[in-house]
């Protein structure tokens, strides 16, 4: 469930949510069908889309995509699954959180920023040429904050 939900109804403690409370719950709501068919996409074909990206970087950097496609590939997958997880919970706090961590862990310390930020732009191609509108929307709005966090270092 969304964080900031999550977190009203933990501190209702005893009252009933307020109407700006309640206001996340119905944007919870109204956009479920649409979050839960991005979610089932991505589980469904994340890994082509993944690979698709990888092909469109290569035609740019081939000797980076033979050296490190294994590695690539599983990140990219852990990311799209990270996306894939936030947008069904419309939990952006939720992402930054888990964004924060994997990239303070992995990504800055292997110094590959510029090389992941443009595997992420291909992937955000594919995905727009891959998905529909509503779906590829939610998904590269998470793509473009992974991507600028990305160079700045920070979530």
């Amino acid at each position: 469930m969304n964080i900031t939900l999550e977190q009203s109804i933990q501190n209702a403690d005893g009252r009933y949510l307020t109407d700006s409370e309640l206001d996340t719950l119905h944007v919870y709501i109204k956009t479920y069908e649409a979050r839960l068919k991005t979610y089932t996409l991505l589980q469904e074909k994340s890994g082509e889309y993944i690979l698709l990206a990888l092909q469109k970087l290569a035609k740019t950097d081939a000797q980076t995509v033979q050296q490190h496609k294994d590695k690539c590939i599983r990140d990219m997958d852990y990311v799209v699954r990270s996306i894939a997880i936030a947008i069904l919970r419309d939990d952006e706090e939720g992402f930054r959180q888990e964004l924060l961590l994997w990239m303070q862990n992995i990504m800055v310390a292997l110094h590959k920023e510029q090389q992941s930020s443009r595997a992420y732009r291909m992937l955000q191609e594919v995905v727009t040429q891959e998905m529909p509108k509503e779906c590829s929307d939610l998904v590269n709005h998470y793509l473009d904050e992974f991507t600028k966090a990305l160079l700045a270092g920070v979530a």
